[in-house]
């Protein structure tokens, strides 16, 4: 690969990581610094810049080094940093530009960013009329913010549409409706945003509009780099209505956009047939065949394949308002408190009157509404996961370019429902496990001849409803998990002791590790051992699970399991003397009455339990909570079995009680986050009871 090509693919790559960068996210910083470095290595070894220019882009690359790590470690200047950092890239691709189409370096020598510049030169060319962009920051009326909060709430859905719908028009370019859809997105935005007299982001969405209406009546192809063309305008256009959305609803003026005016002038060349025809994406050197789809897919696979995001039927939907996420929590902790209220009252009144009284029936009549209400309450707070597939559709899009593999995504489960909350965290920890899916698992297409599998790769990605949670599945077909490999490598690094005997499952939890990885090198896509850690972190913060199945030279599958929601949590209520705790009923294996022979102890200390042949430890929560238990023998008391983790053990308790549906409570700032408690609930005779954390519980117990 040459210079131009490498240097323009780490451009490409730092393009993609800027995109996805989060304030606070090290280990995307780390990434996109490591591309920055490369990037000033590339430049100083191609032979056509000029030294004038070398020096000044190496300036700028060591800028936006500093500027990407001040993003990674510091979440209160990280958006100015990110708005910066944009910039920055689209300055060294004009640069690169200019370089090898044999433009003038002059005005580039002078000032890098300079809008103005690019505009001068645009204008040059009477046959082209580029729109002028603002230069001044944009000053949104105070009378104006709500109608530009709802404008960009309504535009970010509109290009998620034509987004899914994009996806759909690069495996069937033929696609009239995916087209048309496309179309109207632009167009709606443009509209709205002419009532608002956004002016930059009405001259993007006409810009693009144009260019579809001429693919609309077949007078260009949506394909190679006018579907790239078509992307990088969506993609922008989503970063300023973001940035507007972001500034209006925090009282500020919208600064200008960087990039827009080379973005205007792309669509432009693009509607002129300047631009080369075949894809400016990155392709790896070894790549020999042609990275088309299979004619065999269909539109019906290529629908499935990207998440079906644009619907071939019309059906009948059901109306919708935007009620804000505060006012809905507030509703659905006043239902909670209504519920707890009326079991009390339900309680009492079964205490002092007897049952055949009309009065109980009709408490309990209202208990009958109260639960009913509740579960509606819950169900106003899920929404489907699909928006996050069609993200990740994107995502699979882009790298499957970038490592020049191509692959087939196919999704299932699109409209499974599960918490906003938890939708809005899932995301990261996905986002880490297809990158590694592609990256690490599905091989390189020679390998996959060679290994006489098929030169496309597959990831699919599901999610479904299991027992009251959620269960999303990552499954690749690539080379699977190497277990002696891991082995090795935890070894190495002291994770594990070489006369450790594990599992497979336990091998393969080893990648979660932090700084774990067995990748040769790193790459701009992953290999730097610290993604698995934060996923594994992320997703026990949802109070959710992940095991791995994996078979060498078959492929990976990864298993997420999630609650549906954050705020309720069916557990079993159990009694330690005076106070009644709750165990969450997924951490529970059984409960049992232990007989005198299924109790022993080792070295004189520890107490185990005979549980199915298996010997477990038993925890003692009267002595980790300091509270009197009726039953100070284990042979009295009961044992609740439980697993998280791969971690088992028996929870000593007095008594088990009864399971029942609590709303989660937070223990509040003054007590902070506790290790084995998980919060509060108040029970339906007015007791508050607290939440055991059993992973939480089971390492205390072991430390």
């Amino acid at each position: 690969m040459s210079h131009n090509e490498k240097l323009n693919e780490l451009l490409q790559s730092a393009a993609s990581e800027v995109v996805i960068l989060q304030p606070g996210a090290q280990e995307q910083a780390s990434d996109l610094t490591d591309i920055f470095s490369q990037i000033s290595q590339e430049i100083g070894d191609i032979a056509e810049i000029p030294d004038n220019i070398k020096d000044m882009a190496n300036a700028i690359a060591l800028e936006a080094k500093d500027k990407t790590i001040l993003v990674g470690e510091n979440e209160t200047d990280a958006d100015d940093a990110l708005k910066e950092l944009g910039s920055v890239v689209d300055s060294l691709q004009s640069m690169l530009d200019q370089i090898f189409e044999g433009g003038d370096l002059s005005n580039l020598a002078i000032d890098l960013d300079s809008e103005e510049a690019t505009q001068e030169e645009a204008t040059q060319d009477d046959a082209r009329e580029i729109p002028q962009v603002s230069t001044e920051d944009l000053e949104i009326p105070e009378e104006d913010a709500p109608l530009v909060v709802d404008f960009a709430s309504e535009g970010l859905e509109h290009i998620e549409t034509a987004e899914s719908a994009l996806l759909i028009i690069e495996q069937n370019p033929q696609d009239k409706e995916a087209i048309n859809s496309v179309f109207r997105g632009f167009h709606t935005i443009k509209g709205m945003a002419g009532f608002l007299n956004l002016v930059d982001i009405g001259s993007i969405a006409h810009s693009a509009e144009n260019l579809l209406d001429m693919a609309r009546n077949d007078e260009i192809s949506l394909v190679g780099v006018n579907m790239d063309v078509v992307f990088e305008s969506l993609d922008l256009l989503k970063k300023m209505i973001g940035s507007l959305l972001e500034c209006a609803e925090a009282g500020k003026s919208v600064p200008p956009q960087a990039g827009l005016t080379q973005m205007l002038v792309r669509l432009e060349d693009c509607k002129e047939g300047k631009l080369a025809t075949e894809s400016a994406a990155p392709k790896e050197e070894e790549v020999v065949e042609d990275t088309a789809m299979p004619e065999a897919q269909d539109a019906a696979i290529l629908e499935e394949a990207v998440g079906q995001p644009v619907a071939k039927k019309a059906v009948a939907a059901d109306e919708k308002i935007k009620v804000s996420m505060e006012r809905l929590d507030k509703l659905v902790n006043m239902v909670g408190e209504l519920v707890i209220a009326q079991s009390m009252v339900s309680q009492e009144a079964a205490g002092a009157i007897a049952q055949e009284h009309s009065l109980n029936q009709h408490v309990s009549h209202q208990g009958k509404i109260a639960r009913e209400l509740q579960e509606l309450a819950m169900m106003m707070r899920m929404v489907p996961i699909q928006g996050v597939f069609q993200k990740m559709a994107r995502l699979v899009r882009d790298l499957s370019r970038k490592t020049g593999k191509v692959i087939d995504f196919v999704t299932d489960g699109e409209e499974t429902e599960l918490d906003r909350i938890v939708v809005d965290q899932i995301a990261d920890p996905l986002v880490h496990m297809i990158r590694n899916s592609i990256d690490h698992g599905v091989e390189d297409a020679s390998e996959r001849e060679a290994a006489g599998k098929s030169t496309t790769g597959r990831v699919s990605l599901r999610a479904y409803h299991q027992a009251g949670s959620i269960v999303i599945e990552i499954e690749d077909d690539g080379k699977g998990l190497d277990k002696d490999r891991i082995l090795k490598k935890a070894i190495e690094k002291n994770v594990i002791s070489s006369s450790e005997e594990l599992s497979d499952s336990e091998i393969f939890k080893l990648i979660f590790a932090p700084g774990f990885s067995t990748a040769e090198q790193v790459t701009a896509v992953s290999g730097r051992g610290v993604g698995m850690d934060v996923v594994k972190k992320n997703i026990e913060a949802l109070r959710g699970k992940i095991d791995i199945v994996s078979e060498q030279g078959k492929g990976t599958t990864f298993t997420i399991k999630l609650p549906l929601t954050l705020a309720i949590i069916d557990g079993q209520v159990v009694r330690i003397g005076k106070e009644t705790y709750i165990i969450p009923i997924v951490s529970i294996e059984s409960c049992l009455k232990p007989g005198p022979d299924q109790i022993s102890t080792v070295n004189g200390q520890v107490e185990m339990a005979q549980v199915h042949g298996e010997l477990l430890p038993i925890v003692h929560l009267n002595e980790l909570f300091n509270v009197q238990a009726d039953n100070a023998s284990s042979q009295d008391a009961s044992l609740v079995v439980v697993e998280e983790e791969d971690r088992r053990g028996c929870l000593m308790v007095d008594e088990a009680l009864g399971q029942q549906q609590v709303v989660i409570k937070s223990l509040g700032e003054g007590v902070g986050k506790v290790k084995g408690i998980a919060g509060g609930a108040i029970l339906g005779n007015g007791r508050v009871s607290l939440i055991l954390d059993v992973l939480g519980l089971l390492e205390v117990a072991w430390s």
